[in-house]
């Protein structure tokens, strides 16, 4: 789409959002920039879907297209509900609802969302729907024919193919929507529909500000039987994770939990030996990087004065939060000692992000291949 393209309404609603990433303290870094260039059309940006918190942030894609394509996008039905804001966001509050209920009537939320090309789309793996096997079968065909026909005219698709928010960490499920809409637009009119694969992952156990590494790959076309295509596209998609200082962070204090559950009531946290281990170990995955056998980490991560920042602000979340817990020596020093329950507690898939963000990005890490980070670790923490 050429900017203008739908007009000034659009462009303010793209603006807001970009305008809302700054407002929430995201500090975005765009990697593969150069795979925005001269796209081809029509095109899947199939986008990595941990949170909502991160979405404002991809606008910095939508700037650095070019071309910016004319796009729709598949969204699960409650945004089409007239209710998507005091439903989804006025949970906490009967007067922050009253307030989303309100503007959930004006109709503002579903021009927006009119104007964007949202199209709604049923998810059985994840709503209880009371609609028969073959009948929801044949709704979803529907609901995914809209998106056929728009690639069939050259306008591009914004998914998110795991289809959910809700993990306990790392790359989920890919279902199979991108693979229908590609295949099935072939096999009608012989147009390649293209994916532009984006993995995006937020440095989120810091106070303050946030990190949102948005890592983009080249554009793609490839056929496969449904099962494999999805194996591939997740493999294509793991490939372009970002190591964050929250994941590293938070699986070495997973590990230690791990590692003192059985043997310890109370485990005293010394921040310099933790420090001085996470230098150790970002070494060895830099060198792991360097070969493949992981893949890249926030760079910054490699200057000391840096990482001591983010490690200062990771513990002062972790106080927040209860990881770790103040507590008065007798020689009056003042100790952290580690809550072993609390890091290792497993809620529900539906609640574990918000209810144990640590443990969900130590997940995101372990998710690269338990054999490959473990040694990695434990090699340091056994020597404590």
């Amino acid at each position: 789409m050429k900017s203008g393209h739908r007009g000034v309404f659009y462009e303010f609603i793209l603006f807001g959002f970009y305008l809302a990433s700054k407002l929430m303290r995201h500090k975005a870094h765009l990697l593969g920039r150069e795979n925005l260039a001269r796209i081809p059309t029509p095109i899947m940006f199939a986008v990595t879907h941990d949170s909502y918190f991160e979405v404002p942030s991809l606008s910095r894609v939508y700037y650095a297209l070019k071309p910016r394509p004319d796009f729709m996008v598949m969204a699960k039905n409650d945004f089409l509900s007239g209710r998507y804001l005091s439903t989804n966001y006025g949970k906490r509050s009967p007067l922050l609802r009253s307030i989303l209920l309100m503007i959930d009537k004006s109709g503002l939320p579903m021009a927006v969302f009119r104007k964007l090309k949202l199209a709604a789309i049923d998810r059985p793996f994840v709503e209880v729907l009371s609609k028969k096997k073959e009948e929801l079968r044949q709704e979803i065909s529907d609901q995914l024919s809209r998106f056929r026909e728009g690639s069939a005219q050259g306008v591009s698709t914004l998914i998110f193919p795991e289809g959910t928010t809700w993990g306990f960490g790392g790359l989920k499920k890919i279902r199979s929507s991108v693979y229908q809409v590609l295949e099935n637009t072939f096999q009608e009119t012989g147009r390649k529909v293209y994916i532009l694969p984006i993995n995006v992952k937020v440095d989120r156990l810091v106070r303050g500000a946030k990190d949102v590494f948005i890592r983009v790959g080249p554009p793609i076309f490839f056929r496969k039987p449904k099962d494999e295509f999805n194996r591939t596209l997740y493999e294509i998609l793991q490939g372009l994770h970002t190591i964050t200082f929250s994941q590293v962070a938070a699986y070495y204090l997973k590990r230690l939990a791990e590692m003192k559950r059985e043997t310890a009531r109370t485990v005293l946290f010394r921040k310099e030996l933790f420090l001085q281990n996470l230098e150790g170990i970002l070494m060895e995955m830099n060198r792991l990087a360097q070969d493949r056998a992981l893949p890249d980490f926030d760079p910054a991560l490699r200057d000391r004065r840096y990482l001591s920042d983010k490690a200062e602000r990771f513990l002062k979340y972790c106080l927040k939060k209860r990881y770790l817990h103040k507590k008065r020596l007798s020689d009056r020093k003042e100790a952290l000692l580690l809550d072993i329950e609390r890091i290792l507690s497993s809620p529900p898939v539906k609640e574990f992000r918000k209810a144990n963000p640590l443990a969900f990005c130590a997940n995101e890490l372990n998710s690269l291949g338990e054999q490959t980070i473990r040694p990695v670790f434990d090699a340091r923490l056994r020597c404590r």
